[in-house]
Order: C-alpha cells, then sequence, then structure tokens
C-alpha cells in the first residue's frame, strides 16, 4: 500500500469511504476546497479501493489538519500515523512551521495518535460539532 496524492478526481471515493462519517465533508464542499488550490489529499488505496486519507490546507506558513480517516477495517495498522507523517514532511517541504487540527474531545485513540506525534492540546471550542461535543485544538511547531 503506497502513500498517494488524491485529487478532485477521487471525490467520489473519499465520499464513499466517510459515508455514515457524521463530521465528513460534503461533494460541494470538497470539490471547492479543490478548486481553492490550497488543499490536499494524501490517500492508501487497497487495490482501487480507497482505505484511508488524511487532507489538510495551507495558508503562508500555517497548515490545518482537515481530516484524518481510516476504514474501519484498516484501523490499528499504522495507517494514520503513516499518512499524518508524510504529510507532515510535504507542509515542511512547502515552508510550512506550524499545524493545526481540531478533534473531538472524547476520541481518546485520535487524541493519543496526535500526543504521540508531537501535537499539544491549546485550546477548547466549546459546542464545535453540531451534536454539541466540544473540540480540542491541537497544534505542532514543525522544526
Amino acid at each position: 500500500m503506497i502513500i498517494q496524492k488524491l485529487s478532485a478526481l477521487d471525490i467520489e471515493s473519499i465520499l464513499q469511504l466517510e459515508s455514515g462519517f457524521k463530521d465528513g465533508w460534503s461533494y460541494n464542499q470538497l470539490k471547492s476546497a479543490f478548486d481553492g488550490g490550497r488543499f490536499s489529499v494524501l490517500g492508501i488505496k487497497d487495490g482501487e479501493n480507497l482505505i484511508a486519507f488524511v487532507s489538510y490546507s495551507v495558508a503562508i506558513d500555517q497548515a490545518d489538519i482537515e481530516t484524518v480517516f481510516v476504514s474501519v477495517d484498516y484501523r490499528r495498522k499504522g495507517l494514520a500515523k503513516s499518512l499524518i507523517e508524510s504529510a507532515q514532511t510535504q507542509l515542511k517541504g512547502l515552508g510550512v512551521n506550524k499545524i493545526f487540527l481540531e478533534v473531538r474531545e472524547n476520541n481518546l485513540p485520535a487524541r493519543s495518535l496526535y500526543s504521540s506525534l508531537g501535537y499539544v492540546d491549546i485550546s477548547v471550542r466549546k459546542s464545535y460539532y453540531q451534536d454539541g461535543e466540544n473540540a480540542v485544538v491541537m497544534a505542532k511547531e514543525l522544526l
């Protein structure tokens, strides 16, 4: 399985993978993000099927990880870690020196992964998600 850059041509695959994910993006949101030119997605496929991806956007020397998603059948195999590390490498090459992300407060596996990669909690956004759950904002300095 190889990490590859995805494009707007992969929107349907992204939507299919995250179907049922309550915080997923719509087709129009993804299309607009790709068309904006500051949005990138790295993915992993098993054959022709997308099984994991990370998306991020860049603004000058800072970036936001928008989504990290791994198919249920492929979780706990290091795919999310590999995708995030690959994104960090690409972002550093673009001159990014700080990365931000938001994660559901109760998503302890994700928070643990991000912490293990050097992300630290910097704030909480109260009732950030549609269901009222808080988001923990995390950040990492790229050296």
